[in-house]
């Protein structure tokens, strides 16, 4: 099975995180990864129909689960 594509996305900026010499880079890097895992723990999910998005979309979003 593949990864998810935020398995995947975090995979790459780790990757390069790791491998850059450039200091401003790894600076942004590092910026991105901290991002990232804020979203992540920010994320919920409809009761009703289980998509995922921000609280604030998730909150107003157009539901298409049977009522």
């Amino acid at each position: 099975m593949s990864e998810s594509p935020r398995a995947e996305l975090r995979m790459h900026v780790t990757q390069a995180y790791t491998r850059t010499h450039e200091p401003a880079v790894k600076q942004h890097l590092e910026a991105a990864l901290e991002v990232f895992e804020a979203v992540e723990e920010e994320l919920r999910t409809c009761s009703q129909c289980g998509k995922q998005g921000l609280p604030e979309r998730i909150r107003v979003h157009n539901c298409h689960a049977e009522k």
